[in-house]
């Protein structure tokens, strides 16, 4: 893991670990319930960057490194899956079609969603959208 990213999630780490016992103490002393949920939510607010801490570093260091290799679809449909465990997915895992929308939505591109899957893969191979770069 990168060295910073790896800082900043153990010191995350810990401030959670401390804030789940203090609400483990409310619980115990009948604090009133909105008051905990409340601290629940921090609690989840804080791994949730950790989570994306953890997503940075694997695309900075396992994905960068597999794409280098040419291991791109592997590694894509390895992220694809591991993006069910990010907050913004709410668990599920991603559609194809959400995965690909970024490149059959360019902006400059004026054929928006009439690509099929065929045409779609055409453009992941090639890196270009009708002439386009596919970033």
């Amino acid at each position: 893991m990168e060295p910073e990213l790896k800082k900043d999630a153990a010191l995350r780490l810990k401030v959670v670990a401390g804030h789940l016992d203090s609400i483990r103490r409310m619980v115990d002393q009948d604090i009133y319930c909105v008051n905990i949920m409340k601290q629940v939510s921090a609690v989840q607010a804080s791994l949730e960057q950790v989570q994306r801490i953890l997503l940075r570093n694997h695309l900075l260091t396992c994905v960068a490194d597999a794409m280098k290799e040419g291991m791109g679809t592997p590694i894509v449909d390895e992220l694809i899956g591991a993006m069910k465990y990010m907050p913004f997915t709410a668990g599920e895992a991603l559609e194809p079609d959400h995965a690909l929308s970024p490149l059959i939505e360019h902006p400059l591109c004026h054929c928006h969603g009439e690509e099929t899957p065929d045409t779609v893969q055409k453009i992941m191979k090639e890196g270009t959208h009708h002439g386009h770069p596919s970033d």
